[in-house]
């Protein structure tokens, strides 16, 4: 995916007289866009699960609320946590929380301090209660070592790699640092049209079809030619 955005911008730039677009300007239009997309997709699948509590989606294959889902679980993930002077530390990668359990018990996450103290006496390993603060989780009774954090991750940001031959950037994905689109692949176009629009470049899908057989001509014409 991401050598074919990367393919795309560049012909499009050079096609519009805009001339060279760097790979690393490249990826950070993309990274931008990854997160704006990321945002929009928690939204409305909390717009869309609203409008089904209402009866106004149906489900099956017409149900649209999974589909959305489906995108953000891409990002889902899960990670043992071990007690560490007294706490559990957060992973710089959550970005937000599902749950917290202890051997596959959920563990109430209170609202306040306040709320924690009072539940403090009631808490046992079958009523495990916890309070996140900052970067750390408390959890109660201190007898628990290990929870099992359920997490939407931080997308990780794309890196098209290269080298240069003739002085020219020839894609190299076998390069240590490479790194794919962060992405579901059904958000392909919309990605693709959305780091266009970053480099005032503004198509609609069935053009962007129309480019994509314009490369893919331009691209089979240099390879019988060389």
């Amino acid at each position: 995916m991401l050598n074919r955005v990367h393919r795309t911008v560049k012909f499009l730039a050079n096609a519009d007289g805009r001339g060279n677009v760097s790979p690393s300007e490249i990826d950070l239009a993309i990274h931008n866009r990854v997160q704006e997309k990321y945002e929009e997709l928690l939204f409305e699948v909390n717009r869309l699960v609203n409008r089904q509590n209402r009866g106004l989606i149906n489900g099956a294959l017409e149900n649209t609320t999974e589909k959305v889902r489906e995108k953000i679980q891409h990002y889902l993930e899960e990670t043992t946590v071990n007690r560490s002077n007294g706490n559990f530390t957060i992973p710089s990668q959550v970005r937000y929380f599902d749950t917290v359990l202890y051997a596959n018990t959920y563990i109430e996450l209170c609202k306040n301090n306040t709320e924690y103290l009072l539940s403090s006496k009631e808490a046992t390993e079958q009523y495990p209660i916890g309070l996140k603060t900052a970067n750390i989780i408390k959890v109660l009774p201190a007898t628990i070592q290990a929870v099992t954090l359920s997490y939407l991750r931080n997308p990780i940001q794309a890196k098209w790699t290269y080298t240069i031959v003739d002085q020219v950037e020839m894609y190299n994905p076998s390069n240590s640092d490479f790194k794919e689109i962060d992405i579901h692949p059904s958000e392909e176009a919309d990605l693709i049209l959305r780091v266009l629009q970053s480099f005032g470049i503004n198509l609609k899908e069935p053009e962007l079809q129309r480019v994509t057989e314009q490369i893919k001509t331009s691209e089979f014409n240099k390879e019988i030619t060389t």
